[in-house]
């Protein structure tokens, strides 16, 4: 039976609170052998009431991983809702689950219901902490910090607040209630309560930022935690064990909640009745800051080695993003821009990493026309090509279906898998994404999108320049050739003829000049037009240029007029290919069933480079014999005739 295959759509994968359900998730699948793939953006949406927009070339490059989901391979979907930075992206992506009868479960996202719901019950969350403080430490005096006034998460967390104070009888006092806006006001809330006078037992906070800026700030003021003033916070993050004291928080249940999701989504596909909505509950974890534990001084030993330990990894990302960018202005080819992966992946701490681009952006070279120029926003190609492998032998270069997500078959290998996928994009090209197996769900998350988003840059700066630099020979050829052949123009002869003559030079040997002009060009245009013109300088102008050897210099100089410069060449290789290109033109006609002839008439001149300032000297010469070769055309058609 085919292992079944869950997506995860999350911002931020290996953040805290996502990295914490995603690895409920994970355990989920691993207890049921189920490939677990993550499609994860890396910008975080901004905070609430932030001033902070993003670009819409942002939202649409960090959306459109999503659009990488293969929908006919995927058996369940779970959603961060609250971490999408796109809302359209949830519904869009659970619509297009409906249609194929995939079950969508959305996890921490009251806004946006869909057809399952896993709910972290906030309201009773708060109700813990401001429990153990009324009841445990017997306090009545407690101050709120929330966040911002009208928020649906800060107005429960109040709510519960409130709730609790009045089934003690502890009077509401709108004094004690201040809004820090996260974290950005915080401080200044902390400011206001002290110096009303009126100083609090404890100090309630809605998010464990806030409450470690009111320590900070508290403690600047001369006030004991916990001694003078208990402070708690809400979310239950790492750094609540590493502040001292220790913080007192709520852990919202993000692990269960992951786990209960997969949960669900393994019930419907097993036939089970589910709820519409699940509520998983919070735990309180007390710590230092509230006086039940007793704090201890850290040992300077252990502070040393988390403080070097965390400065040694930072130093290293530093220097590793220093080189990866100084190594970028040395970058010739696409391969050569994706070789430093290998340390990316092993900084990581990654078991596999694929680097998957666009196949129309590798694309090398491509005709581009107006479009490419001045393209709108292209999404994910039907084809990606691989660029980079660690941890697999799939070769570099290596071209796949988008479909199948990675340039390996994975998903049915002898055990489940762990991958994740994250967007590569510059501008207005989506240029492709990481695939990649993490070794853990916590960790480097800004390191990670850090390295990601400058990968992105210098990846798009590469293939822009790339694209420019194909604009850039289109106009040149604009400039030195000639449209209606392709063959160099005048200007195309002073430059690259020039070339030649100095090559000349260099190995002293001879330049040639062949001077060829169209036979009877005015009578074909008299009588048949000027379209019957055009095809006759086209036709004479592809049989010089395949007559011609390598690297010749062909050149339309006028209307009917022709020149070609050739580096070195023996007078019975130039009478061959003056003989080549009557050949190609008695074919033609043989061929063409048209009621006029084409021809032309060679004439060339042969010199040592040395003995030559200009290729001009040397066609003059070559025009005059071409001349001679016309009238001794026209002298026997009149014998003929």
């Amino acid at each position: 039976m085919r292992r079944r295959n869950i997506a995860v759509c999350v911002t931020g994968y290996n953040w805290d609170y996502e990295s914490r359900v995603v690895s409920g998730i994970a355990e989920k699948c691993g207890e049921l052998d189920m490939n677990l793939l993550i499609f994860a953006t890396l910008i975080r949406r901004p905070e609430l009431n932030s001033d902070r927009v993003l670009p819409d070339s942002v939202i649409r490059g960090e959306s459109e991983i999503f659009n990488l989901i293969n929908y006919e391979i995927i058996d369940g979907i779970i959603i961060l809702g609250e971490s999408i930075i796109e809302e359209q992206v949830i519904f869009d992506i659970s619509a297009k689950a409906a249609e194929k009868n995939i079950p969508v479960v959305n996890v921490n996202d009251p806004t946006h219901k869909l057809f399952r719901n896993v709910i972290l019950s906030d309201k009773k969350a708060m109700e813990f902490v401001v429990r153990h403080l009324v009841e445990e430490h017997g306090l009545t005096k407690i101050n709120f910090i929330g966040g911002f006034p009208g928020n649906l998460q800060t107005e429960e967390r109040l709510a519960a607040y409130k709730k609790v104070l009045g089934e003690h009888n502890i009077p509401i006092e709108e004094k004690r209630i201040a809004y820090g806006e996260f974290w950005k006001k915080a401080t200044e809330c902390t400011e206001n309560f002290i110096s009303s006078g009126d100083i609090p037992q404890a100090i309630v906070c809605a998010s464990d930022t806030m409450a470690i800026f009111c320590m900070d700030c508290l403690r600047e003021h001369g006030f004991r935690i916990p001694e003078d003033i208990v402070v708690t916070g809400f979310d239950g993050l790492d750094d609540c064990e590493n502040y001292s004291p220790t913080l007192t928080s709520v852990r919202r249940g993000f692990r269960s909640a992951g786990y209960k999701a997969a949960e669900i989504i393994t019930d419907i596909l097993d036939g089970k009745e589910t709820e519409e909505t699940s509520e998983v509950d919070s735990e309180l974890v007390i710590m230092q800051s509230c006086g039940c534990v007793p704090k201890e001084e850290k040992r300077k030993f252990d502070y040393l080695s988390e403080k070097y330990g965390a400065e040694s990894v930072s130093l290293e990302f530093r220097t590793y993003i220093h080189a990866m960018n100084t190594d970028f202005a040395a970058v010739k080819t696409s391969t050569e821009l994706f070789a430093n992966a290998k340390r990316s992946a092993e900084f990581f701490k990654l078991k596999r990493l694929f680097i998957c681009i666009c196949s129309n952006i590798e694309r090398e070279t491509a005709e581009l026309d107006k479009e490419d120029i001045i393209s709108a926003f292209r999404g994910i190609s039907d084809t990606m090509v691989n660029k980079f492998s660690y941890g697999s032998s799939v070769p570099v270069g290596k071209q796949f279906p988008a479909s199948e997500l990675i340039p390996e078959d994975i998903l049915n290998g002898d055990k489940a898998v762990v991958f994740a996928f994250s967007p590569m994009y510059f501008k207005d090209n989506f240029l492709g994404y990481l695939a990649y197996e993490p070794s853990g769900f916590r960790g480097y998350g800004e390191h990670f999108s850090t390295w990601l988003m400058m990968l992105s840059n210098n990846t798009g700066s590469f293939y822009m320049n790339k694209k420019l630099e194909l604009v850039v020979e289109q106009l040149e050829n604009l400039y030195v050739r000639d449209p209606l052949t392709g063959l160099f123009n005048r200007r195309g002869m002073s430059k690259y003829g020039m070339e030649l003559l100095d090559s000349a030079k260099k190995a002293d040997s001879c330049i040639t000049v062949v001077c060829s002009d169209i036979d009877n060009l005015k009578p074909i245009n008299d009588l048949y037009g000027h379209e019957a013109g055009d095809n006759a300088i086209v036709q004479t102008a592809r049989a010089i240029s395949n007559a011609m050897p390598d690297r010749t210099v062909c050149v339309r100089t006028g209307g009917d007029e022709f020149c070609s410069v050739i580096n070195s060449c023996s007078e019975y290789e130039i009478k061959a290919v003056i003989e080549q290109i009557d050949r190609t033109l008695s074919d033609y006609n043989a061929s063409s069933g048209l009621p006029y002839k084409v021809g032309c008439s060679c004439g060339y001149y042969r010199m040592r480079a040395s003995e030559t300032e200009s290729i001009e000297k040397i066609a003059a010469f070559a025009d005059e014999e071409m001349y001679r070769v016309k009238v001794r055309k026209k002298a026997m058609n009149k014998i003929i005739l």
